[in-house]
Formats: C-alpha cells, sequence, structure tokens
C-alpha cells in the first residue's frame, strides 16, 4: 500500500528509476546519423536563400529595366520578371517549411530505429527549378 502512494507521490518530470535499464548507450553512429541529419537540413536552408537571393536578382533586373533611362526593354511590362521573382520567393519560403518538417520527421524516426524516407523535397525542388528555368527561357525567347 506504501509502494502505491510513493508512486503517486512521484514528480512527473522525474526519471523513473527502471529507465536506465530499458535505455540503449547512444553510440558514435546514432551521433553520427543524427550530424547527417542536421546536415541536410542546413543545405536545405542553403538551397531556400539561394532560391531567395536569386528571386531579389530577378526582382533588381525587373527595377534596373524599368528606370527612367531604359527605354528599349526586350522584357515587355516586365510582369514575366514579376512572376519568375515571387515564384522564387514562395518556393523559398515552402522549401524552408518542407525541409524543416522532414528534420523533425527524420529526428524522430532516428531515435525511434525506423527510417522510412521520402523524396519528396528533392523532387519538389527539381521540378521548381525545371518551372523556374522554363519560365525564363519563355521570358527571353518572347
Amino acid at each position: 500500500m506504501e509502494h502505491e502512494h510513493s508512486q503517486d507521490m512521484r514528480i512527473v518530470n522525474e526519471p523513473d528509476p527502471a529507465a536506465p535499464a530499458r535505455r540503449r548507450r547512444a553510440t558514435n553512429d546514432d551521433f553520427r546519423t543524427h550530424m547527417a541529419n542536421e546536415r541536410t537540413f542546413l543545405a536545405w536552408c542553403r538551397t531556400s536563400i539561394a532560391l531567395l537571393v536569386f528571386g531579389f536578382v530577378v526582382e533588381r533586373l525587373h527595377l534596373m529595366l524599368h528606370m527612367p533611362g531604359v527605354s528599349n526593354s526586350p522584357v515587355g511590362n516586365g510582369q514575366d520578371l514579376y512572376l519568375v521573382s515571387m515564384f522564387s520567393f514562395i518556393l523559398s519560403g515552402a522549401l524552408i517549411l518542407v525541409s524543416g518538417w522532414r528534420f523533425l520527421v527524420v529526428r524522430g524516426m532516428i531515435r525511434r530505429g525506423a527510417i522510412s524516407l521520402s523524396i519528396f523535397p528533392e523532387v519538389m525542388v527539381i521540378l521548381s527549378m525545371f518551372l523556374i528555368i522554363a519560365m525564363v527561357i519563355a521570358l527571353m525567347l518572347r
């Protein structure tokens, strides 16, 4: 009876005395796997930043082509450049959200010891880059 009472009085965040016996000790492979997951996330962050910079460059080009001294603009009204830059901005934000979500999901799978990865982020980047390149080519051929 007293054992049940002491169990009820235990602090919620207090570690369970039997827990160390059930936990396995972290190995160097575990640390390497977590660090590889972090490096992958940081690579996705760099890709997102590169897309953001690309959008700023295209937007700056749009502004430069519409300066008062530039009369023969090969781009027409510049709406196309605006769309390319906005697409890059939106893609950059979506990429950072998806990569953050993927980082957390993979970290949880690593902790559980069951890894099952999706290729969705890679496919999203590849298709988006093809779309950006197609938009720029269409803009130049216009």
